[in-house]
């Protein structure tokens, strides 16, 4: 009889948020694959789980695939595990969940904690209606452009990010859509879990009040009413066409647009 996998959500922060199924089918299984090892151990430690573990990450999950189907193959029950959260939503999992259907191939997802369903109702969104869109792409050109795509869905859209790029992200939110409003929620089921609500501008304006660290969830708001696109581009040439200086001019549009200096300065590097 041919083996299975399971789809194991595990814990987005307390070791506790964990179903009694996914320890016993992480128990039962011959193999655990795991997103990160040393991740997992203390999870596995936690709860007396010692069944073998290896690696299965984004780097390594296409050349993983022909030996995971010879194992179920061998009638082999596998248990996938990413570092928290449910594999396969923004973590590895997806192309082995692709190879699986192509074979017509036995699985199972269990239940379990989500990130970002837990982070629509720490926000409050109405009836939880929203898009789940994940990480934005890496280059500054591809993360606008997403954002730019998304500038009309009617509804809240939740992104994962990870704290050192938070920053870029509040910049790229404000170059492509304007000052919209943000919610970001991080430390999800941990000890210092927080929910800070502003907009963009003022998030980069006074970050030092913000404590940015740990894994974030970030709620971008739909547009509200017909509000006034900024255009900093044409605030800077209409400035230095009445005679300032480009630094003169960054510092005015920034005063007068309440915007980041930097963020003021980036753009008439383009002009």
């Amino acid at each position: 009889m041919a083996g299975k996998v399971y789809f194991c959500p595990t814990p987005i922060g307390n070791l506790e948020d964990i179903t009694l199924r996914a320890l016993r089918v992480m128990k039962e299984a011959d193999l655990i694959l795991a997103e990160d090892t040393r991740h997992s151990m203390p999870l596995l430690k936690h709860y007396d789980i010692h069944t073998p573990l290896e690696s299965y990450h984004k780097f390594n999950e296409e050349e993983k695939i022909e030996g995971i189907l010879k194992r179920l193959d061998e009638g082999k029950d596998i248990a996938l595990i990413s570092d928290a959260g449910m594999p396969g939503v923004s973590d590895p999992g997806a192309v082995l969940l692709s190879a699986l259907l192509k074979e017509g191939r036995p699985f199972e997802v269990l239940p379990g904690p989500s990130a970002h369903v837990c982070a629509s109702v720490i926000a409050g969104l109405d009836e939880g209606r929203y898009l789940f869109w994940g990480f934005l792409p890496q280059k500054h050109g591809a993360r606008v452009k997403t954002l730019e795509e998304l500038a009309d869905i009617p509804v809240p859209v939740i992104f994962y990010e990870a704290p050192h790029r938070i920053q870029r992200f509040a910049e790229d939110v404000l170059a492509a859509l304007g000052n919209r409003s943000l919610i970001f929620v991080r430390e999800i089921s941990k000890m210092y879990e927080e929910r800070v609500e502003t907009t963009a501008s003022d998030f980069l304006q006074n970050m030092e009040d913000f404590t940015i660290k740990g894994e974030f969830a970030v709620v971008l708001m739909p547009e509200e009413g017909e509000e006034e696109e900024i255009d900093i581009a044409a605030a800077l040439r209409e400035r230095m066409d009445g005679g300032e200086s480009p630094s003169k001019a960054v510092k005015s549009v920034a005063k007068a647009l309440n915007l980041p200096k930097n963020l003021v300065y980036k753009e008439s590097l383009k002009l």
